[in-house]
């Protein structure tokens, strides 16, 4: 049995909420009810678990603003990058929830072992994640912290996998994101500059406007800190694209014109920023449809016209222009050259949060029927979401998400070739 879980975005604690423990406490007590139910009726050769990307988020934290020196991402490889780099792997795994989450990751290794069956781990690198790669020192606490074999070598996490005993090929799926890949994975991208230096700097910046309120008497400290913590979930906003809509409904719910000032002069500064940043110029070019000018255009356009105005655009987009979860990931799935040469019918990709199962094609091969499908294994994140209707207060509602896809041989399970788990647990609205 072969299982895919991806974008679980561990961090150090310096950002946004992170994964609670209990879902990993969910995922070991489902799979070993899984394992033990299919041999009661038939052999399971291995249990295999891939890690498809984004797994520890090194991205994701205000070391790199705190750090000093400008380090950041897109610095070139050397000491200072590694130093601030170790830092955040350190912090990210003595945090006492993450190892409580690797626990139960190791106890599946040990579940496997009694029940007489062959366990691999293996780690997919994403667009979070891929910084570990770069230095050797990092590769080996996070292969030691996953009782991955020969962490002291500790070879590069690859960018892809492909198994041929369940026919599966699968990638992060963040090349296939103008904003989150360059062609190297070596190689910072845009979205890097995007959570360091407008996600995460967003929220601090506007917490420390928002003390000179509590001076003022404007709001108290208990408001200004129930309005910085929603501000940082600005990261579990999907689409991204409707981080303005964010502020706008904090903004309203607050029911103050200070507040509201605070938080529409801090994005606005903050766009206008990112958009001179020197990376993000070096990154232009002369084309129209570049990337860079596309993001930079739709960032002064959410920062510099009034929020409800870019409300409406976004309405009228979605009205006659919808797209839907796969975006561009359906087409890149069914061009994979292993589906193409017949050597894979499955393929698994993370990275855009949304869980997706679509057929791509059916064949008939020597008598033989063949479906090839396309799975997105989602996330495990919280995730706030746009209400469909109330259009004035653009209300968004949250809940966390967990989802795995497990892959059999032919003998291990029957007539079935895949199984997919896809839970929400939703919670009480909390919001300012």
């Amino acid at each position: 049995m072969q299982v895919f879980i991806s974008d679980l975005h561990l961090t150090d604690g310096t950002s946004g909420q992170t994964i609670n423990s209990g879902a990993f406490k969910v995922f070991r007590d489902n799979l070993e009810i899984l394992v033990k139910s299919i041999q009661k009726k038939a052999k399971v050769h291995d249990l295999k678990i891939v890690l498809l990307g984004d797994i520890f988020d090194v991205i994701r934290s205000t070391q790199w603003i705190n750090a000093g020196g400008g380090v950041r991402p897109w610095s070139d490889a050397g000491p200072e990058q590694n130093k601030v780099l170790r830092n955040i792997v350190r912090k990210m795994l003595t945090d006492s929830e993450n190892q409580k989450s690797l626990g139960y990751l190791a106890d599946l290794r040990e579940f496997a072992d009694r029940r007489g069956l062959a366990f691999e781990l293996q780690y997919v690198i994403g667009n979070h994640d891929w910084l570990i790669n770069r230095y050797p020192n990092c590769r080996q606490e996070v292969a030691t912290a996953l009782g991955l074999p020969n962490p002291r070598t500790a070879p590069l996490f690859p960018a892809e996998l492909f198994d041929p005993a369940y026919r599966t090929i699968a990638r992060h799926g963040d090349i296939y994101d103008v904003y989150n890949y360059t062609g190297d994975r070596d190689r910072s991208s845009i979205g890097d500059a995007v959570v360091v230096e407008l996600l995460n700097r967003f929220p601090i910046e506007a917490e420390g406007r928002l003390a000179t309120l509590v001076m003022d008497g404007e709001i108290t400290s208990e408001e200004r800190d129930a309005i910085a913590a929603d501000l940082r979930e600005i990261d579990n906003i999907r689409p991204l694209s409707d981080a303005p809509s964010w502020i706008l409904m904090i903004s309203d719910k607050v029911g103050k014109e200070s507040v509201r000032q605070v938080l529409k002069e801090t994005w606005q500064s903050r766009v206008d920023a990112f958009c001179e940043l020197p990376f993000i110029k070096q990154m232009n070019t002369f084309s129209p449809f570049d990337p860079c000018d596309q993001m930079r255009a739709a960032l002064q356009l959410s920062s510099h016209i009034p929020a409800r105005v870019v409300e409406a655009a976004a309405q009228f987009k979605a009205r006659f222009f919808p797209t839907g979860p796969e975006g561009p990931h359906l087409k890149s799935a069914f061009a994979e050259n292993k589906v193409c040469s017949g050597a894979a019918d499955y393929v698994i990709y993370g990275h855009t949060h949304q869980h997706v199962i679509t057929p791509l094609d059916h064949l008939l091969v020597d008598k033989r029927s063949r479906d090839m499908i396309y799975f997105n294994t989602g996330t495990w994140r919280q995730t706030w979401n746009k209400v469909a209707f109330d259009k004035v207060n653009r209300e968004f509602v949250g809940w966390k998400v967990l989802t795995y896809v497990a892959f059999y041989r032919e003998e291990e399970n029957g007539d079935h070739d895949f199984e997919v788990w896809n839970g929400a647990l939703g919670q009480r609205a909390r919001l300012c």
